[in-house]
């Protein structure tokens, strides 16, 4: 029968749970906490059987999830005495990641995606653990294209809760991240051709389609100006603008810009914390 051992801190309960269910190992993890043994029985990477001190189920996986510390050492082969869990690994992974979202909203634990982190699925083989509602909500949106920010507006969810959820998903394996950041263009200031809304900006259609493949629909561009501070305005999509910032003259005082000047934009939703 091989054998896997290690001390938990270099490796995390998540981290082996994940492990062991990815492999789909049959077989007894055992951690000697300095409280007392835990042992936890796999079959085929299912998490059939857990005992910590005089508690079983899945209170014995709590109360060693809140407490990760000890030896482990992996068996193989040794089968589970009896059942006293039926939720899946993967589940009972999210339960534990939730219980770290908690941690970070307490300045602890590690760190959430990004809000610009773009999340694509990942192929689970025709299986998906047993997930919660916020989990399913996140995955049916996920297109490989939308930025985390982008996924909270669609489902009208805070931020931070997307994030979470992404996170979640990303640990269990059913997501990964890639981070994609709208490039700023560098643009020079041109008066307005007719059409141009008075109060707006152009910029070029192509740009703005570039840009929108990346966070989705924005709501203005921000602009940051040549004497290094920052503004947010409306803007319009106009093809042939090209390399240049379409200003009409009456905005041209307002934002302290003149013909010639050169400007860096990116796209700006209302709901960001500020243009800068």
């Amino acid at each position: 029968m091989a054998s896997v051992t290690g001390t938990l801190g270099l490796f995390s309960l998540v981290d082996l749970f994940q492990l062991l269910a990815a492999s789909k190992r049959t077989g007894r993890l055992t951690v000697q906490h300095p409280s007392g043994r835990a042992r936890f029985y796999f079959d085929r990477g299912q998490l059939r059987h857990a005992e910590f001190g005089e508690v079983e189920g899945s209170a014995a996986v709590d109360a060693l999830f809140g407490d990760e510390r000890g030896a482990f050492a992996f068996t193989a082969g040794l089968p589970a005495p009896r059942t006293t869990i039926e939720t899946s690994t993967e589940a009972i992974v999210l339960d534990a990641l939730r219980r770290l979202d908690e941690a970070r909203r307490a300045g602890e634990g590690p760190p959430m995606v990004e809000r610009d982190a773009v999340p694509f699925g990942v192929d689970d083989g025709g299986t998906r653990p047993s997930l919660g509602s916020p989990e399913q909500r996140v995955l049916a949106v996920v297109n490989g294209h939308w930025t985390v920010a982008r996924i909270a507006r669609e489902l009208d969810v805070e931020e931070d809760e997307a994030r979470a959820v992404v996170t979640r998903l990303v640990h269990v394996g059913l997501l990964r991240i890639r981070t994609r950041r709208p490039r700023t263009a560098r643009l020079v200031v041109r008066l307005a051709p007719a059409g141009v809304p008075v109060g707006s900006v152009a910029v070029d259609a192509g740009i703005a389609r570039a840009w929108r493949e990346v966070v989705g629909d924005f709501d203005e561009v921000a602009l940051k100006l040549p004497d290094g501070s920052a503004i947010a305005v409306p803007f319009v999509a106009s093809e042939g603008a090209g390399a240049y910032l379409w200003v009409p003259r009456v905005n041209l005082l307002r934002l302290g810009l003149r013909v010639d000047d050169t400007v860096l934009a990116r796209p700006y939703h209302g709901s960001d914390e500020g243009p800068a």
